[in-house]
């Protein structure tokens, strides 16, 4: 229950964000993936601002990284293409799956 509830919340401010950064131009986004210690992560910047800074594999149970710089590009650009086309920026399991990410 507690972890539903912790989604929920994420969920809304993501849209809250997404809200937000429909006030400006689409073709501003850019992706910066980095490395961890333990792991990949990436940053979307618009207009040279983190709008979406993601260290950890979303819509899975555990806190874990992006196992490889590829899978977190993979997902960071299936973000922009979301928040492009004006979708909720969010990922799903079938979406990892689907993409091949490893988790």
């Amino acid at each position: 229950m507690k972890k539903k509830k912790i989604f929920l919340v994420i969920l809304f401010i993501i849209s809250l964000l997404f809200i937000g950064l429909n006030n400006g131009s689409t073709k501003s986004y850019h992706l910066k993936s980095y490395q961890l210690d333990n792991g990949w992560g990436y940053m979307i910047l618009k207009k040279n601002k983190v709008i979406i800074k993601q260290e950890i594999i979303p819509a899975i149970s555990i806190k874990k990284p992006f196992a490889n710089k590829r899978d977190a590009e993979i997902v960071g650009e299936l973000m922009i293409d979301k928040l492009k086309s004006k979708q909720i920026p969010s990922i799903t399991y079938n979406e990892l799956q689907t993409k091949k990410i490893i988790f």
